[in-house]
């Protein structure tokens, strides 16, 4: 089998290799010294060895060859896995376990492995990883790719009404266990640690293959698993005046620095605004329909803006317009809301809620059942060019507008008509 050297894929594949054989990156880094003839590396030793390993890890350095032997010997591989990042390998057996489909690029052993009777992929290994797991760890795109282009797994069951934790993730690889009842009937009891149990209750799966698909620039993939969305965005429309969620919990650096690294055609795509249904119809019997921008749009504006990107001035011209649209559209529901007698005075003020957890902000017309809840961005960062501090600066005076909105700004000509 021929292959190329590929610093990233060799990167990613020794990252995946380390989180499985020990607790820590440190942890190797000290036993690789001890390896090498060092007995008592101090912390210095270690600290340089782990930053040595990062740079490996990341493809911006090539492994040696001095670190063949002991790599090789400490990850239980051999030196051509080493170089082929896993392609190149001899299996000790002819089963095929999570460990190694996961690094396959071959889709008649994945297929296979899918229809194995015992369904192995839907369970931990020894080591307690799934295939999926796996594939996360080598950094195997293409593998998860297709589980999704082939609908093996799911993201987005297309019912709003399942959209909570997940917006309704599932798979059709299934195997459940059957537990008699005393009657003597057997009942299917989905096994708790299946595949369909993780990705019903859990959003990470969807969140690493986001990281992956705008790495890859694909922006099929990330429409596909709403990349700009999460559920909680759903129950947060339906009840104008609820309690928002946790944003903030939800929120994952590592995803954001991926997409700041991405294509235009990707930050495009993450800094477009976007509709989201509502289960509240009209009187035409449409549904209510709210517009968002992506929920980390200020987190992903200050990691542009730290990483001095290209795309940076593009980003904060759109999130200006989006922040001065949602004024304009909230002074007209202010004043369409006064005008039908849905508030007297200032009442108005009580019904507007800001909450900095998210930065949404709502209004609502309880009379004429219309209202507004979206996202606005700001800006915490600077930057060393002025131009783009001045936009900065005219992006976080029109969020700070909304949030402290004034009878002046809706009634520009009057003194006041309260």
């Amino acid at each position: 089998m021929s292959y190329q050297i590929d610093n990233q894929q060799i990167g990613s594949y020794i990252s995946g290799l380390i989180e499985r054989e020990f607790k820590s990156a440190r942890q190797f880094c000290n036993a690789y010294l001890k390896a090498g003839g060092m007995n008592n590396p101090t912390q210095e030793d270690i600290q340089n060895m782990a930053n040595r390993l990062s740079q490996i890890k990341k493809g911006a350095k090539a492994i040696q060859i001095y670190d063949l032997p002991i790599f090789s010997e400490l990850l239980h591989v051999s030196y051509e896995q080493i170089l082929s990042a896993g392609k190149c390998r001899e299996p000790k057996s002819d089963r095929m376990t999570n460990y190694t489909v996961a690094q396959s690029h071959n889709e008649a052993e994945w297929i296979a492995y899918i229809e194995e009777k015992d369904k192995p992929i839907l369970y931990p290994d020894e080591y307690g990883k799934t295939a999926l797991d796996y594939a996360i760890m080598f950094g195997n795109y293409d593998f998860l790719k297709f589980l999704v282009n082939k609908n093996y797994i799911w993201f987005d069951s297309q019912k709003d009404c399942d959209y909570v934790m997940t917006f309704g993730a599932g798979t059709n690889i299934q195997r459940n266990k059957f537990e008699e009842c005393d009657n003597g009937v057997f009942i299917s009891k989905p096994d708790m640690s299946d595949l369909q149990y993780k990705l019903a209750t859990e959003d990470q799966l969807r969140m690493y293959i986001i990281s992956f698909a705008a790495d890859h620039g694909d922006l099929a993939m990330l429409k596909k698993l709403r990349a700009r969305e999460i559920p909680e965005l759903y129950y947060t429309a339906h009840y104008l005046s609820c309690t928002c969620p946790d944003f903030n919990a939800h929120y994952d650096q590592k995803v954001v620095r991926h997409i700041a690294g991405s294509s235009d055609k990707v930050l495009n795509y993450f800094t477009d605004p976007f509709e989201i249904r509502d289960q509240i119809r009209y009187k035409d019997g449409s549904k209510r329909k709210h517009t968002f921008m992506f929920p980390y749009i200020s987190q992903l504006l200050d990691t542009l803006i730290e990483n001095n990107s290209p795309f940076l001035r593009t980003a904060l011209e759109k999130t200006i317009a989006y922040n001065e649209g949602t004024r304009e559209k909230l002074k007209l529901l202010i004043k369409e809301s006064v005008n039908n007698g849905c508030y007297h005075g200032d009442g108005w003020k009580q019904e507007i809620k800001y909450k900095k957890n998210g930065n949404i902000i709502h209004f609502r017309d309880t009379l004429a059942v219309t209202g507004i809840i979206t996202n606005i961005a700001r800006a915490t960062k600077t930057s060393t060019d002025t131009q783009i501090n001045r936009l900065i600066q005219k992006l976080n005076n029109s969020y700070n507008a909304i949030i402290h909105i004034t009878e002046e700004e809706i009634y520009p000509d009057t003194k006041s008509i309260f």
